[in-house]
This record gives C-alpha cells, structure tokens and sequence, in this order.
C-alpha cells in the first residue's frame, strides 16, 4: 500500500495506523477508492489522551457483505483507540450534502489523503444548509446541556465533564459560522477560532477559552466550581443560537 502523506500524522499514530490500514487494504484492495484521515487527529490541536483517530475508507460498495470482511480488524483497532472506520461511497457523499453539510465540510478542512484520490476536494455545500446545520447543533447542545445538567449537577466532576465534551463538540460549529461570515476556509487551531469569532460576533467567549485551557478533572474550570460556570457557557450558546438564527445568507 503507498500510503502517501503518512508521514504527516504524529509518531504515535503512524505506528498504529500504518499496519492497520495494510490489513483494510489488504481485504479491499483494487476496490478502494480513497482512504483519508480526517479531525483533529491531523491539525495542530491534536492530544493522545482524548483525541480519536478517524479515518475515511471510500469504496463503490458498503453493503453489510463488504464491510463484514473488515470486522475482525476493525474490533482489532478500537482496542487500540482507533474509531472504527466511517465507510462512504461517492454516490452517498453526493447525496448526503445537503443534510451533512457541515460534516463534510469539516471533513474537506481536516482530510489528509493516504492512499487514492482526493474524493472531497471539489466538494461544495449550499450556505443555507450550512446555517440549518448550525442553528440545529446549537439549539440541540443546549436542550441537551440543560437536560444533563438536571442529572448530573451533583457530580462535580461529570458535570465538568459534560462541559468539555460539549465545547469539544461545538467547534466544528463555530468553524462553520466562521466560514459562512467569512467566506474562506476557517482556522484550525482551536484557539485561533475562538478569536476569530470574538472578532466577528462580538461575543465574550472567555468561558469557551477557559474550558479549552482547563486539562484537569477535577470538578473545577479554571479555579471555579464547575456548577456556577454553566449558566455563562449557557449564555454565550445562547447568544450564538440568536445570530445564527438572523444570519442572512
């Protein structure tokens, strides 16, 4: 397999993914269309300890008989932290724009080609779909903040962890308001986004900022209870929810 561009994933990754994808190739050979890794596995953001190794496999044919040849590897390689493979056909991308815009567009920001052709690189999305994308992840992050919030408030630390999860979730959002407004291909690097929307929005995302640099579980972000934090995270999604709901496209 000539695994092009594998040299540009971090060490660690190359030394587990590099036998793993010679066993998918090995199953799939002249059947492949494109392999890719794709999130934060290949930008300058990415952490051993809570980043996923994502990978896209393309073939013309993922029915249960094709993708069942991959399962003992596959099972293989989630024991070792890989994702298990998100498997596409060119007709199901095509298809698929318009109701996963704002995916695959984060898909085409973060791609790192590993064998085959650059299936995304002439992809494009309408903007309307990508503000309906946007409001819906925000409106549903915040449904679902509050719910989790009625459950788990009285544990510190899974509270904090909710928090982060949910900010972790909510970049590629932001990534999107950002090209929507913009007009170009957002920043990558999570803090820079986090300006860039200050910048563009003008909204206080301190709270973002401060739950981006917190690493510890320890019921705390950035010195302060967790519980009494949430109502600013809430606050500033809510805000986002507003102007994505008035953004003229």
């Amino acid at each position: 397999m000539d695994d092009k561009n594998m040299g540009k994933l971090p060490p660690k990754v190359q030394k587990l993914l590099k036998p793993y994808l010679e066993k998918l190739h090995d199953i799939y050979r002249d059947s492949i269309i494109s392999i890719f890794a794709y999130g934060s596995v290949t930008g300058p953001d990415y952490n051993p300890k809570t980043s996923d190794v994502n990978v896209a496999i393309v073939l013309n044919d993922t029915s249960s008989r094709t993708l069942k040849s991959a399962l003992e590897t596959v099972r293989s390689g989630m024991r070792k932290k890989i994702t298990a493979p998100l498997f596409l056909t060119p007709r199901y991308i095509k298809m698929s724009l318009d109701t996963f815009p704002m995916e695959f567009m984060n898909m085409k920001d973060t791609r790192l080609i590993l064998f085959g052709d650059d299936i995304l690189a002439g992809i494009t999305v309408e903007k309307e779909d990508l503000r309906r994308e946007c409001e819906y992840q925000l409106k549903g992050k915040l449904l679902t903040i509050r719910q989790a919030y009625l459950e788990q408030a009285l544990n510190r630390k899974a509270l904090e962890r909710l928090i982060k999860m949910s900010l972790r979730a909510l970049f590629p959002v932001f990534q999107n308001m950002l090209r929507m407004r913009l007009n170009v291909q957002p920043p990558l690097d999570k803090a820079e986004i986090l300006r860039r929307l200050s910048e563009e929005f003008k909204i206080d995302v301190g709270p973002f900022a401060r739950v981006l640099h917190d690493t510890k579980i320890d019921g705390h972000i950035a010195g302060r209870s967790a519980e009494s934090f949430i109502d600013a995270f809430l606050s500033q999604l809510e805000g986002l929810s507003r102007i994505v709901d008035d953004m003229q496209i």
